[in-house]
């Protein structure tokens, strides 16, 4: 049941004729620290997701959680919020009730029903806008469109401005496609083109990202580390580690990130609660 004190998700749920579920709690996280969870590739509804979603909620039972970023492919198979229920409310309704926040980027699934713009109205998805920017204690989000038909012309000199702009300890790039990824789709040489000079300019420490239906994380390249969470619900594939590989499994799971302005830790766990990986980044000084 939602908790009475919690407000109604009146803004695009009922716009939407949606069901109504709890507001995102107002989060201040200390500027000291940030504890958030993500995942990609989630929304199938099946009870792999759900799954999933029941680890996360222990998760933040365990240690309470400020957000939740989800990589894409929100809603299968073509984003329509008809399925928002079981694709979403129902697996994550621990965070929900709890009024975690949850924050999405747009997956190619998501933009085949007008071109995702139901999903961006829809408030409890998190999404200011196809990208946006979010300041969380000693992070700053960087949250992008990176489908087929993005306009790069537009959003590459976005995000250079907001990059150069920040003064976070940590920045995180957060995109549906992978940039470097030893799963179906490999490196996107487009991207890394298009991106990695702006990565490494401003000092981007993370990008996480789904589409490829694994868990991986790479050595950092550059000064970046690359996560993959694409293992949130839908159908597995294989992973093949290559030489920029330094973790990566075909399992159902999630990753759970902690930040302190020195040190970011990456923790990635299975649909049964199996720890997969550890790591530690420290920032540079």
């Amino acid at each position: 049941m939602i908790r009475p004190r919690q407000l109604l998700g009146l803004v695009g749920a009922a716009a939407l004729g949606l069901p109504l579920l709890a507001s995102p709690a107002q989060v201040n996280p200390s500027p000291e620290r940030l504890r958030f969870l993500a995942t990609g590739d989630s929304g199938s509804g099946n009870a792999h997701q759900r799954a999933v979603g029941q680890r996360m909620g222990e998760a933040h039972r365990r240690a309470p959680v400020d957000l939740v970023l989800m990589a894409g492919d929100n809603i299968y198979p073509d984003g329509d919020l008809a399925l928002v229920e079981s694709a979403f409310q129902r697996p994550y309704s621990a965070l929900l009730q709890d009024g975690v926040p949850f924050h999405a980027v747009l997956g190619n699934h998501d933009i085949r029903i007008a071109n995702g713009a139901r999903q961006i109205a829809y408030a409890p998805f998190g999404m200011k806008g196809r990208w946006y920017t979010l300041r969380r204690g000693p992070v700053q989000f960087f949250l992008l469109d990176t489908n087929g038909n993005a306009p790069w012309q537009h959003q590459r000199p976005w995000l250079q401005k907001a990059l150069a702009a920040s003064t976070a300890p940590w920045k995180v790039v957060v995109g549906h496609h992978p940039m470097r990824s030893g799963g179906l789709y490999g490196d996107d040489p487009a991207a890394i083109a298009r991106l990695t000079p702006l990565f490494h300019r401003y000092g981007v420490q993370l990008y996480i990202n789904g589409h490829d239906h694994h868990y991986e994380r790479t050595h950092p390249i550059d000064g970046t580390t690359y996560l993959t969470v694409g293992n949130g619900g839908a159908q597995l594939r294989t992973v093949l580690p290559n030489a920029n590989t330094a973790r990566a499994l075909s399992s159902y799971g999630f990753a759970e990130v902690s930040v302190t302005p020195e040190r970011l830790r990456i923790e990635a766990w299975d649909s049964q609660g199996r720890r997969l990986d550890r790591v530690e980044l420290l920032r540079p000084d």
